[in-house]
């Protein structure tokens, strides 16, 4: 892939629904294989920016990915697990790939009815199936919500080595610690965007717009004003290393 490629690039689009601009003239660019976190709060135009990425609803303005107006290699995953209902078991679902249900943790419900499975597993069957897809790009919309806290951060962790474009939609800024490039949005455009330190050492912008920052962050700034340490961290382990130091 080559260097500096953008995987989508969003150019003067306008949206409407109801009589109501959601989006007007909104300009951003998703670098490839990189993986993409867009942070706001619930009403900011999140889910509205999924569906027209992919495809359900029309907007003006050019979008582009991988250069090229139509585009096969994207695939979607929302919250809404009742969109996925089916009685196939989840071994047909995953077509007997059990190597993705071991790295996301659902091997032990491959024989079980997906309707069956409590939503926390469902979502995971469901990340697996889009995955087996070899997508270039994954559009994940706040699928982690309500998912253990441990649990979380190791799939988390996982999608972050994965060598395809993911951009993952959510209110929590706690799923953007793992992101490569951070973009925060709200009243239909990009308020902030940039590199994880760029936008979460931006602490007042962020809680003015109502965008919450990682506890992580939020500790880093408190050790800051008693010049404890002099940077921000994103790695809870790193931090006490050097505070033991």
């Amino acid at each position: 892939m080559v260097s500096g490629m953008q995987a989508i690039e969003i150019k003067n689009m306008n949206f409407s629904y109801m009589d109501i601009d959601v989006f007007e003239k909104f300009n951003l660019n998703i670098p490839a294989g990189k993986f993409v976190s867009i942070l706001g709060k619930n009403g900011s135009g999140k889910t509205t920016l999924v569906n027209i990425l992919d495809g359900k609803l029309k907007c003006s303005g050019d979008i582009l990915f991988f250069g090229k107006k139509y585009f096969g290699g994207l695939v979607t995953i929302c919250d809404d697990m009742d969109e996925y209902e089916t009685n196939d078991t989840v071994l047909d679902l995953v077509h007997g790939f059990k190597d993705v249900a071991v790295e996301l943790e659902f091997d032990d419900v491959l024989n079980d009815v997906f309707n069956n499975l409590c939503l926390e597993k469902k979502k995971l069957v469901i990340l697996g199936r889009a995955l087996i897809l070899n997508p270039k790009i994954l559009v994940i919309d706040n699928l982690f919500e309500g998912m253990d806290k441990n649990l979380r951060k190791r799939i988390l962790k996982k999608l972050k080595k994965k060598s395809i474009t993911i951009i993952n939609f959510s209110n929590d800024a706690e799923e953007a610690l793992f992101a490569d490039f951070v973009v925060v949005i709200g009243s239909g455009k990009v308020l902030l965007k940039g590199s994880k330190r760029r936008v979460f050492e931006n602490v007042e912008f962020l809680e003015k717009n109502d965008i919450g920052v990682p506890f992580i962050v939020n500790l880093s700034d408190k050790l800051k004003f008693y010049e404890l340490i002099d940077k921000t961290y994103f790695d809870e382990k790193k931090l006490v290393d050097d505070l033991w130091e």
